[in-house]
């Protein structure tokens, strides 16, 4: 073997390594969703805007909260049902930020492919924990978020 190719497979195997770092780095980019709604808690609450609401409400979709001054991110899911429901965005396997699927109605890390129940139960791994849940309401057409 000339000197030639051992540094060709030396230089393969640091980009291959390279690559690797940059795939596991990438993870954390791909499930770090932004959130939909910054919000001031009061007396230990956060209400929706009306307008908030109302979109919420009109679908069977989610809206990413986060409380101000945290990084904590909580997705709140109306159900195909009408309930509503509250959990902690943030997956219990490496801290992505999860996204309700409506077309399974639950919960999916992007990440590492765990899958949790809107009530945050674990439905399929990696993930090992539940997800935090918190009580959530609508009360006059506003939805409140109780931490």
């Amino acid at each position: 073997m000339t000197t030639q190719e051992r540094t060709s497979r030396r230089e393969f195997l640091c980009l291959g390594v390279a690559a690797a770092a940059s795939a596991c780095g990438g993870c954390k980019l791909l499930g770090s969703r932004k959130a939909d709604v910054v919000a001031e808690p009061i007396q230990g609450a956060i209400r929706l805007t009306r307008e908030q609401s109302a979109a919420l409400l009109a679908s069977e979709g989610s809206v990413l909260v986060q409380p101000e001054g945290t990084h904590d991110k909580i997705i709140v899911m109306h159900a195909d049902d009408g309930s509503l429901h509250a959990v902690s965005a943030i997956c219990t396997h490496m801290g992505c930020t999860v996204n309700y699927r409506v077309d399974v109605h639950h919960i999916v890390c992007p990440c590492h492919g765990s899958e949790y129940a809107v009530d945050g139960a674990n439905l399929k791994g990696p993930a090992k924990r539940p997800l935090k849940q918190y009580a959530v309401r609508q009360e006059n057409g506003q939805v409140i978020l109780t931490l």
